[in-house]
């Protein structure tokens, strides 16, 4: 029986249909992540504080994969929606071939600016030269994270995030059992965790696009008209560009960011890694959610259900609210040990566990905004979360500034100017998504129809 998560059902049941797959998907990507900091955190401070600093430029480098993904889900579930099937699994075809190489652009521009960044961190001698093997591995394999993360949103869309958990899957297995063989096993420095994650991330995207084949009810799309009238995936980069500036724009922020807190030191700069992974676990659910609620919205509205649509952004608020609930208490409650399970150096464990108290205000607002930013997504109009994205890393350098600076809290600014414009993004998202969409139902929501052309008359679905 095929995969369909848009069947019949209330609408709490449609949304866990997508989101727990998804949510489970995205626990083995971040337990991928987690794991490499385990067993690089048993190398040292200096080696982890390798792994968090250049995972903020790595991070950078993937935010442009937002071109062929952010809009991915919502552009497929609108067409599926409209009873378009056909050109939906045209646009699944063609953005996870176009993301490689789109990945293997974005990894030789960050191999350029590749000195400039290491200079930035201030790495320096055996450190730099372990840094320089870590990145350059992490670059060869950015084709395969891209066309991961395309396939990812793809699958959605058509009603089957079920296929992208077995990619993922695959992704784990290969990077969970490399990890420790690499660095334990046969002594590898840092660079052999970059190697695990290559590695997992290629066969992660072999076994997505196996599954995208076999979803399909006609044979598969050839590799050469995949990569042809581009065009059609207009609708998907017309969603994903203004987030993509966005996602670019808060990276590079963080980058200057991560590089002023190395003058505090190589603690701060690991400890602040580890507070970003272990948000990332705790917030797990919403990785589900986000990205359902921009699929469901692009179908409600491709029925013409905008009621429901709205319906649909309310009910992910209330259960990314009761997520966090239990991520506060344990980083409020219990921050010591999670932090020496990491890494026991007495300098990282003391700056992780204030890092990890302060993260808790953030927290609690992580995933609302990151629902509301895939509602406005759904719909298509995805300018607002870009203003508001854009006005929030502007201010967060100044803000680290003055706190570290101005009023003496030396690294810890920067966990300060992370979750306190946080929460300022979030509330004002909800702010501005309530005055211009949530007052009535009639009320004419902005959506993506004129850019997805309709199909000629008496065409196939």
């Amino acid at each position: 029986m095929r995969e369909d998560a848009f069947e019949e059902g209330t609408l709490t049941a449609r949304m866990l249909r997508i989101a727990i797959p998804l949510t489970l998907s995205a626990a083995v990507r971040y337990g991928v992540d987690l794991s490499n900091a385990y067993w690089v955190g048993k190398l040292g401070v200096v080696a982890l504080s390798i792994v968090t600093a250049l995972g903020t430029f790595m991070s950078l480098s993937k935010m442009f994969a937002g071109l062929t993904s952010a809009g991915t889900s919502a552009v497929v579930g609108r067409m599926v929606g409209e009873s378009r099937r056909r050109e939906a699994l045209r646009v699944a075809y063609k953005a996870s071939a176009v993301a490689p190489l789109l990945g293997a652009a974005a990894g030789l521009l960050a191999l350029g600016v590749s000195g400039v960044a290491l200079d930035a961190l201030g790495f320096q001698g055996a450190a730099r030269s372990e840094a320089r093997m870590y990145l350059g591995v992490l670059l060869a394999g950015l084709p395969f994270s891209f066309g991961l993360m395309a396939l990812s949103g793809a699958l959605v869309g058509l009603g089957r995030p079920k296929a992208s958990v077995k990619a993922s899957v695959a992704s784990l297995i290969v990077g969970f059992t490399l990890t420790p063989l690499l660095l334990r096993g046969f002594g590898a420095g840092v660079w052999g965790a970059g190697v695990a994650q290559a590695l997992g991330d290629a066969c992660g995207y072999v076994v997505g696009l196996r599954a995208l084949s076999e979803g399909a009810t006609e044979p598969a799309m050839p590799w050469r008209k995949r990569v042809a009238k581009l065009r059609e995936l207009w609708p998907v980069i017309r969603i994903g560009l203004p987030l993509t500036i966005d996602a670019v724009i808060h990276a590079s922020v963080w980058f200057a960011l991560i590089a002023f807190l190395s003058r505090y030191g190589a603690a701060y700069v690991a400890a602040q890694g580890a507070e970003e992974r272990l948000t990332q676990i705790l917030n797990l659910p919403t990785e589900g959610i986000a990205p359902a609620t921009a699929t469901l919205v692009g179908f409600m509205l491709g029925k013409g259900r905008r009621s429901e649509a709205l319906k649909v952004v309310w009910l992910a608020l209330s259960l990314v609210g009761v997520v966090a609930i239990g991520g506060i208490a344990l980083l409020r409650l219990v921050p010591g040990p999670v932090v020496g399970w990491l890494c026991n150096d007495p300098s990282f464990v003391h700056v992780g566990v204030e890092v990890l108290t302060i993260a808790a205000v953030g927290l609690a607002f992580l995933g609302g905004r990151d629902v509301m930013e895939a509602s406005f997504g759904g719909i298509g109009n995805a300018i607002p979360p870009v203003i508001v994205g854009v006005g929030v890393a502007a201010l967060r350098f100044p803000l680290a500034y003055v706190v570290a600076v101005k009023l003496g809290k030396g690294g810890l600014g920067v966990a300060w100017a992370v979750n306190v414009s946080l929460v300022i993004q979030t509330l004002v998202l909800v702010t501005v998504f309530l005055s211009r969409f949530g007052q009535t139902e009639g009320q004419k929501l902005e959506i993506i129809a004129p850019s997805i052309a309709p199909p000629a008359r008496g065409a196939a679905k």
